[in-house]
């Protein structure tokens, strides 16, 4: 009988200490990391290729391969941007995704240009997502952009 009374009394201990005693208050931390990172002004260029445009040394084994240059604009307006991440996903297949890191040219301007190798008989839109992380890891807003590859007929 002792025994649970020594137990009630543990028990009755632990909810009086509420929620404090064991817990994670995560949202204070939240609180203090700031406001996110913003992009904008996101380029992608060329925004469409015809595959009749593509020079027969640049096909090979039904695959195009298509320079794509993006940039896009990125601040933290509280402390640094660790990275801007790219995305792009053929609208047929989200699968399909090829996935990467801007580079910074300048202050708050990110860039790269990426090598796609794409099919020469599909005609796909790709949807292209660019967000950035900063250095109190929140994710910014996602811009979004197009690429259009038109297959031979």
């Amino acid at each position: 009988m002792a025994s649970g009374r020594l137990l009630y009394v543990l028990v009755l201990a632990l909810v009086l200490a509420g929620p404090g005693l064991g817990c994670d208050q995560g949202g204070a931390d939240l609180e203090d990391r700031g406001p996110a990172p913003l992009v904008s002004g996101l380029v992608v260029r060329p925004d469409s290729v015809t595959a009749a445009d593509v020079p027969p040394d640049r096909v090979q084994d039904s695959l195009a391969q298509i320079d794509l240059r993006l940039q896009a604009y990125a601040r933290d307006p509280d402390g640094a941007v660790e990275r801007v991440q790219f995305v792009i996903e053929p609208s047929t297949n989200p699968r399909g995704t090829a996935t990467g890191t801007l580079q910074r040219e300048n202050d708050s301007l990110y860039a790269r240009q990426i090598g796609l190798r794409l099919p020469v008989f599909v005609t796909e839109v790709y949807t292209v997502r660019v967000f950035a992380v900063d250095d109190d890891s929140l994710a910014s807003n996602q811009v979004l952009g197009q690429f259009r590859f038109v297959a031979e007929p």
